[in-house]
């Protein structure tokens, strides 16, 4: 089985930042990199990113407004802020919005960085797999009304009872069946998380 690359995205006004981070991380993940808060935004909109760093201090755009920004668009990706200050009012404002994943100082430690870029890869990926299981307990759902209501017309549009009760059995099994195949996925998301 192979690994899927680790799509990095990295926002900063300052492009020495920008090329040192490129250095240090290129051959771990697919890397890109953008100075522009704006073209950021397209960046994401046309590929899919799993973590996006972003630098607190820009000119025009703080790291917390970009991702308060990019956040209705793209929830599943992992948001790491970097400041080079000590600025608590940023950072108690990222968490209380919970756009936040992480936070990295700069300069920052290669290989902590590594670790909370791969560990954002795995939230991103946790939260992708939750959205499609979500999607297909929805679809399931939808299927079990669908089913219901047909076998309600069937009995009153004067079907045998029989036969309407033959398929609500066969329409229980379905559901059961679901129910434990949704429970399974639940206790496995349980066991990954310990």
């Amino acid at each position: 089985m192979t690994e899927e690359t680790i799509r990095v995205l990295y926002l900063d006004d300052e492009e020495p930042n920008l090329f040192s981070f490129k250095a240090a991380f290129r051959r771990d993940f697919e890397v890109h990199t953008c100075n522009e808060p704006h073209k950021a935004v397209r960046m994401l909109d046309d590929a899919e990113f799993h973590v996006v760093l972003s630098d607190q201090r820009m000119p025009r755009i703080s790291g917390v407004e970009f991702f308060e920004l990019i956040m209705p668009d793209h929830p599943d990706v992992s948001r790491v802020l970097v400041t080079g200050y000590a600025d608590t009012d940023a950072v108690v404002d990222a968490i209380n919005k919970g756009q936040v994943y992480r936070f990295v100082s700069k300069p920052w430690n290669e290989e902590e960085l590594r670790n909370v870029i791969k560990a954002g890869y795995d939230l991103n990926r946790s939260r992708v797999n939750n959205a499609q299981e979500g999607q297909q307990v929805l679809a399931a759902m939808d299927g079990f009304v669908g089913d219901l209501d047909r076998l309600t017309a069937d009995l009153n549009s004067g079907h045998e009872a029989n036969n309407v009760a033959q398929e609500l059995s066969l329409l229980k099994g379905r559901m059961m069946e679901e129910r434990i195949r949704y429970g399974r996925w639940v206790e496995l998301q349980n066991s990954r998380s310990k």
